[in-house]
């Protein structure tokens, strides 16, 4: 991950922080205006946002934000960095030293030569020349192979390493760069036998690498660098150092969902399209995106049979973020304006953007040109489903429509909105304004990623029968996965939502009205997991531990009434607390076995 400085570095936009004190006016990709450091009438200062830094032509200045503050408020760099990241939302972690800079420029230079022998056997090794003339069976072309530095991982247990040893690389730095996994059983290389494609941050620098399978009884389709010093996976977007410039010319940046994606796209003149490493879109990178001032970024989903089945969901999702988004920028002055749109489209059945870049690149464009902005196109899914002629049924749509209306963070977006809902349904206006004030409002503060391993959160959902449930409606197919009796949720409304999902009834359309509005207030907390975590697992973990949650509350309650002399005679309260405490025990231990398992084949499927 970056550090304090990358990061504020990159959430602060320099232009719009220099245009408090500098009037500015753009010319090309720069922004120019009269020097502040010495008396000129014609404009020789210049701010260039692609390099985050400011120059004089006349004077010679020349800085970042942190320097700007410096010199404009005489501070620190210290109290530069404290100041601007309390103004852009960034919490500080420690201030990095020279030893800090020193490894993480050991970790790119560790990346750069694995890079080089990926690069190496691709080109020449018989079984990396087979992997190139699939690369070319895909219709990849050979500059585009060198393009986006296209390599090959050889089958072999320490091939990568035992190079990285040969070129001064210590067994611990290549650990920590991903390259090289550590278990048990010693190490060994991370990818084997597989395409590698090298992830590059806003620099140009590799951080990370992404191997796709090259056979088929090899466990993932494909593995990526697991989290490091060097890489966020929810705040990095593939490709955006070559896309960067077409972004801010064509003011719109397209989101895909693979590499191969962006590759082929790319190849077909498609410049501005960078793809989000396995989600719509985080709220890390709709920051990244927002910083570079850009107005809209339009997210394509695939066509295939699963993406058109989840396009609804996964709009809603992507609706929740960018408001989360939107709501936590707006509490910062010097971030970039919050008004960067999200656009939504689903390619036809059975596409994805590398089919359509190859076969029909005019189509493409047509259908990125007329992406939905995200709300309306979650609302028109909802409207497609719900039978609008009746009673019933327009209860229904409003139940899931108003409160994601609500959570519009824009005050005149919000009432556009409700007045498409209106005319949807002939509800009055204002009706529709007082439902929505009074619905549930999503939190606006960090806390929306989900812990990579399954482990049972309840931050983003108040408690952990919320936070189950979210998860089920989420993913209804695996509710005979929650060993649950109903009595185990207090919540009435929990508790019907529960046993209907039980009964197989089917959260988007068989559910009674207030039903569905619960499900819809659950649906701004359920989780998008990666391909590391099964959802069935998950589940499990976290009926386990409302069942321990519970058993706790009780727990506490009969331990209070000992204390209390509660109970009439204190033996019943104590055999109680000593039979509650056994069944809290055992069922910590089947918790702790499920963790455990679900790691090790979590651990499983990476190597």
């Amino acid at each position: 991950m970056p550090g304090d400085f990358d990061l504020v570095k990159e959430r602060v936009d320099i232009v719009q922080l220099i245009l408090e004190r500098v009037p500015l006016k753009k010319a090309g990709r720069v922004y120019k205006g009269l020097c502040p450091f010495h008396p000129e009438k014609t404009p020789s200062f210049q701010v260039d946002p692609d390099r985050r830094r400011y120059h004089c032509f006349g004077c010679g200045r020349d800085g970042d934000v942190f320097t700007w503050l410096e010199e404009q408020d005489g501070l620190e760099p210290a109290e530069a960095l404290r100041v601007l990241a309390d103004r852009a939302g960034v919490e500080l972690t420690t201030r990095r030293g020279p030893e800090e800079h020193e490894r993480e420029k050991r970790l790119i230079a560790a990346n750069d030569t694995a890079h080089f022998y990926f690069r190496q056997a691709l080109r020449g090794t018989a079984r990396g020349k087979e992997v190139a003339a699939y690369i070319a069976s895909r219709g990849i072309q050979p500059e585009t192979v060198e393009r986006f530095g296209l390599g090959y991982a050889p089958d072999s247990f320490d091939g990568l390493l035992s190079y990285l040893r040969k070129k001064g690389y210590a067994d611990e730095e290549a650990v920590s760069a991903g390259l090289v996994s550590s278990t048990e059983r010693g190490l060994f290389d991370r990818f084997r036998d597989r395409l590698i494609v090298p992830i590059k941050d806003g620099r140009g620098r590799i951080v990370a690498f992404g191997g796709r399978a090259m056979r088929p009884d090899q466990p993932g389709k494909y593995l990526n660098s697991p989290q490091t010093a060097l890489f966020n996976k929810s705040g990095t977007l593939y490709a955006l150092d070559a896309a960067r410039a077409a972004i801010r010319k064509e003011r719109a940046a397209v989101i895909v969902e693979g590499y191969f994606d962006t590759i082929a796209m790319h190849q077909a003149g498609f410049i501005n399209v960078v793809a989000s490493m396995g989600t719509a879109l985080t709220e890390d990178q709709y920051h990244l995106l927002d910083t570079m001032r850009i107005e809209r970024a339009i997210v394509a989903f695939d066509g295939d049979a699963a993406g058109q089945r989840s396009a609804e969901q996964r709009g809603s999702d992507l609706a929740r973020q960018v408001q989360r988004a939107v709501q936590r920028a707006g509490r910062g002055s010097v971030t970039a304006r919050t008004g960067l749109a999200v656009y939504v489209t689903v390619l036809p059945n059975d596409t994805d953007p590398d089919d359509l870049a190859r076969r029909d690149p005019e189509r493409l464009r047509s259908l990125i040109a007329a992406a939905k902005p995200v709300l309306e196109f979650v609302i028109d899914r909802i409207a497609s489903r719900s039978d609008l002629a009746r009673t019933d049924g327009r209860r229904r749509f409003l139940a899931e429509a108003v409160p994601l209306v609500a959570d519009e963070p824009d005050p005149l977006t919000r009432e556009l909105y409700l007045g498409t809902l209106s005319k949807l349904t002939g509800v009055e206006q204002e009706s529709l304004r007082r439902e929505a004030s009074a619905a549930p409002r999503e939190p606006s503060g960090r806390g929306t990623e989900l812990p990579t391993r399954a482990e049972t959160t309840t931050k983003q959902t108040g408690s952990p029968a919320r936070y189950l449930m979210a998860l089920l409606t989420r993913f209804p197919e695996e509710a005979a996965r929650a060993d649950l009796d109903p009595s185990d949720l207090n919540d009435p409304d929990l508790r019907a939502l529960y046993e209907q999902l039980q009964a197989g009834k089917h959260p988007t359309s068989d559910l009674p009205a207030h039903l569905a509005a619960v499900v819809a207030a659950l649906g701004a907390s359920a989780p998008e997991f990666g391909d590391e975590v099964e959802p069935g697992q998950a589940i499990e973990i976290a009926a386990l531990s409302l069942r321990e949650w519970n058993l706790r509350r009780r727990l506490e309650d009969a331990g209070a009434k000992l204390r209390r002399g509660e109970g009439g005679d204190g033996s019943v309260l104590d055999g109680e607390i000593a039979h509650l405490a056994d069944q809290l025990t055992e069922l910590m231990r089947r918790r702790e076995r499920h963790t455990v398992l679900h790691t090790a084949d979590v651990d499983e499927r990476d190597e």
